[in-house]
């Protein structure tokens, strides 16, 4: 059974889920097909039961939701919090979804915008739907690729852990953005992706609704951060057209990347605010619509971590965004 305990040194959250040990790592070289992998088509009877499932117009499958096996919370469970001597603890309640992108074994780079569209409006529905259990406040929706980024399972997949508490570092950069908007009057995440349109120094697309660019203190060598061109404050503000324009240029980006570093294992961070509110949000819940704007993060994982990054949580990025930027242009 799952906990989620507090590490008062640290001021972090951190799951302990033993169940996670029995993970296996399957991150093996990419097969077109794996007549034994349970997320191609066809296997659809070696999973556990459909949570949601996205059809075409001809009644087929283009994307499916599932429990996570090895999951690290659990909704099942009660939550409580506990003490235990002098150290702070709550029982492992949430939720672990696997979304399964596509039913085609194969890499993101040629995933079609089509396909990218049924992803992100998929995460859009489970979104929506999550936030109605108000146990759940804050929602973590991100993508491991490859050995590097901690994947285990080569078909192409998305994760969605449902908290009931809001990430300690998550916290803090909320309260970031709504001391900044208090001062300002503007949202920080908008006052950035404005700023990187007017130096246009690391823009690398823009299209009618989003605009990708590599920030100017990227963590990770050729990080892209994806945005908005309006105001909107979660995915699920996007109506379709603006969903198909976010998978478009996700299409672009990723396709721009693969064509420098090659098949690259990387992670996608989805920015979310929290669904629900709870006392670690109370500050600034109220106030998402203003503070906050919804982005997509690609991390390329092409270097390890090493201990300066570990030990002081500070990354040191060996690729200058904008000489990466000019890499990644000669190919527009």
């Amino acid at each position: 059974m799952s906990e989620i305990r507090y590490s008062k040194l640290d001021n972090r959250y951190v799951v302990i889920a033993p169940e996670r040990f029995h993970k296996p790592n399957e991150a093996f070289k990419l097969n077109l097909q794996d007549d034994n992998c349970p997320f191609c088509k066809h296997n659809e009877h070696l999973l556990e039961h459909e949570i949601f499932s996205l059809k075409d117009n001809n009644g087929d499958i283009e994307v499916r939701v599932i429990p996570n096996l090895f999951t690290a919370v659990n909704l099942d469970t009660r939550f409580e919090i506990q003490r235990e001597g002098f150290f702070e603890k709550m029982s492992g309640f949430g939720v672990h979804e696997i979304i399964i992108d596509t039913p085609a074994h194969k890499k993101m780079d040629a995933f079609t915008s089509k396909e990218y569209f049924f992803l992100l409006k998929t995460i859009k529905a489970r979104v929506d739907d999550l936030k109605k259990d108000l146990r759940i406040k804050y929602l973590s929706i991100f993508k491991n690729s490859g050995v590097k980024a901690g994947a285990s399972q080569s078909h192409p997949h998305t994760q969605i852990i449902g908290l009931p508490v809001v990430p300690v570092s998550k916290k803090e950069q909320f309260m970031t953005l709504l001391r900044h908007y208090r001062q300002y009057g503007r949202s920080l995440l908008r006052e950035i992706a404005d700023e990187e349109s007017a130096q246009d120094k690391r823009i690398l697309l823009k299209n009618q609704y989003f605009t990708s660019f590599m920030p100017y203190a990227s963590l990770y060598s050729f990080e892209v951060m994806i945005v908005p061109n309006d105001d909107f404050s979660s995915i699920t503000c996007l109506d379709d057209d603006r969903l198909e324009s976010l998978g478009s240029i996700l299409q672009k980006s990723m396709e721009l990347l693969t064509s420098e570093l090659g098949e690259f294992d990387f992670n996608f961070d989805f920015l979310e605010p929290p669904i629900n509110k709870s006392f670690d949000s109370e500050d600034f819940f109220d106030d998402i619509e203003m503070i906050h704007l919804f982005a997509l993060r690609i991390y390329p994982r092409i270097f390890h971590l090493a201990g300066f990054e570990l030990s002081q949580d500070m990354h040191i990025n060996a690729v200058e965004p904008e000489f990466a930027v000019k890499i990644l242009n000669r190919s527009v």
